[in-house]
């Protein structure tokens, strides 16, 4: 027999002579069919004298006459139609042999060569568990073994059984992306699409499912709306605006349980947009001041803040600019008169140019009507407004008059001491005759008037037996004791 170390090979038996090695060994008359070792693939050994003629067994490897097992359980695993299925073959002492997965006499895999074209969606783990995605009826068998090609072989056997059971019945929802088979979906033209606003899109998917699939389309889990304009299995987005882009899925819905799926993200760049509201920032002297900006933009836009034509920069201990993601915030510490006037944001990207003003004032904020009740003689309608000063109120005014009357009446209620900067004012306005009648205030701290409330208009209607039933009695609620409607345009202060 030569000393020269022989190589067993990948597939074929070695037998009829010990045969010793660092790295291998086969024991006289025991067939079985192995593989290199880790150590020895590709390693051609060289002629040792000492190395043929030693016994010891190098430590990191088990010894060669230690059999292989198979530690895993037969499993009776019985799922419904579309499952992920794990069939397991967990080994000890198996490296230096080949193992093989079957279904009825089959081979799925040898070793880690698969056998059949379906190896996208069954799968050897290199633990040698089996998985079967969105399994179906035909993975049903009561013979799915995997072995070890030893002598004789060491084999264990697991039971499948898929029931079609149909799904529960749901409304249309969105496609789930548990199992997506690779390359069963190719998405025109990219994953990834950027267009510019006002732009028309196309949007395809094609598929190699046999049994041609019908295609349904998503946009961020909704069916795609209807000025959307499907034709097959694409879809035409025209005139395209921020609000069209993100996640579009096409759904390949074939019988399956969970179909394949596959998306594209929409990318519509456009330029910036700076929300309307808060044209009015109401302040006072060493309180801290903010100015915000809503900016909306893709690419993202450079905001830039000016006041009086020149560029607002940070300073130390008196002026923050800040950007939490949409929100681009001009914060004075400390604000003084100087900081007082009209501010500019200017939002630019490469797609265009948006800007805003904001007036910070001290001048008191426009007032909101709060309520109303009727006088204990039922001649008038007590009217309350809340407004904001960070700067005490010198003065009020308010103006009335019955609707159609061209002369306005006006009248100064009595300033009080309000709740730190809230002020509330209360007035009597006389309802000498049923109809609509509406009242405006202004409030003047020492900055200037206010701008005039939105004109209330409220409508008393009551009958003198009503009248005649409250005389004597305490203010009441005016819905109490006549068909008063208070009909209040707006109720909101105008801020930031």
């Amino acid at each position: 027999m030569s000393r020269s170390s022989p190589r067993c090979p990948f597939h074929c038996p070695c037998h009829s002579a010990e045969i010793r090695g660092r790295r291998f060994r086969l024991q006289y008359n025991r067939e079985a069919w192995c593989k290199p070792s880790k150590n020895s693939e590709g390693a051609d050994y060289i002629e040792d004298e000492s190395d043929y003629n030693d016994d010891t067994v190098d430590d990191e490897d088990p010894p060669d006459d230690v059999e292989p097992q198979i530690i895993s359980k037969s499993d009776n695993i019985r799922v419904r139609n579309g499952t992920t299925v794990y069939l397991h073959c967990l080994l000890k002492n198996a490296d230096r042999f080949t193992v093989t997965w079957k279904k009825d006499d089959e081979y799925i895999y040898y070793d880690s060569n698969a056998m059949k074209p379906d190896n996208q969606r069954i799968v050897r783990l290199p633990n040698n568990t089996l998985v079967i995605y969105n399994a179906t009826a035909n993975d049903t068998s009561d013979d799915y073994e995997c072995s070890i090609l030893y002598n004789p072989p060491i084999t264990i056997k697991h039971r499948l059984t898929v029931v079609s059971e149909p799904a529960p019945a749901s409304p249309a929802l969105p496609p789930t992306e548990q199992y997506k088979p690779p390359l069963l979906i190719r998405v025109i033209p990219a994953k990834k699409v950027e267009v510019n606003a006002g732009e028309n899109v196309t949007l395809g998917c094609e598929t190699r499912i046999q049994s041609t699939p019908t295609i349904k389309w998503y946009h961020e889990n909704e069916r795609v709306h209807s000025n959307v304009i499907v034709s097959g299995n694409y879809i035409t987005i025209t005139n395209i605006n921020k609000h069209d882009g993100g996640r579009y899925q096409c759904l390949a819905e074939n019988g399956m349980e969970n179909p394949p799926v596959e998306a594209i993200t929409v990318i519509v760049n456009y330029g910036p947009e700076i929300d309307g509201k808060g044209k009015w920032v109401h302040t006072g002297l060493e309180v801290e001041s903010r100015l915000t900006c809503n900016v909306h933009a893709h690419p993202r836009a450079k905001v830039t803040w000016f006041k009086d034509q020149e560029e607002v920069l940070p300073k130390k201990g008196s002026i923050e600019i800040k950007v939490n993601r949409t929100r681009h915030i001009l914060e004075i510490l400390h604000t003084k008169k100087e900081h007082l006037g009209n501010y500019m944001c200017v939002a630019e990207n490469k797609l265009g140019r948006a800007e805003k003003i904001i007036s910070l004032t001290g001048i008191p904020t426009q007032a909101i009507i709060s309520g109303g009740e009727m006088t204990k003689t039922a001649s008038g309608l007590i009217l309350k407004w809340q407004l904001e000063s960070y700067s005490p109120i010198t003065e009020y005014k308010i103006q009335y008059r019955r609707k159609g009357d061209e002369d306005w009446t006006v009248a100064n209620p009595t300033v009080t001491n309000g709740r730190g900067y809230q002020f509330t004012v209360e007035y009597t306005v006389p309802v000498d005759e049923p109809g609509s009648y509406e009242a405006v205030l202004m409030a003047r701290n020492n900055f200037g008037w206010s701008q005039p409330s939105d004109p209330h208009v409220f409508v008393g209607e009551y009958t003198d037996e009503q009248v005649d039933n409250v005389k004597g009695s305490a203010s009441q609620p005016v819905l109490a004791i006549a068909t008063l409607v208070l009909v209040v345009s707006s109720c909101a202060f105008t801020s930031l």
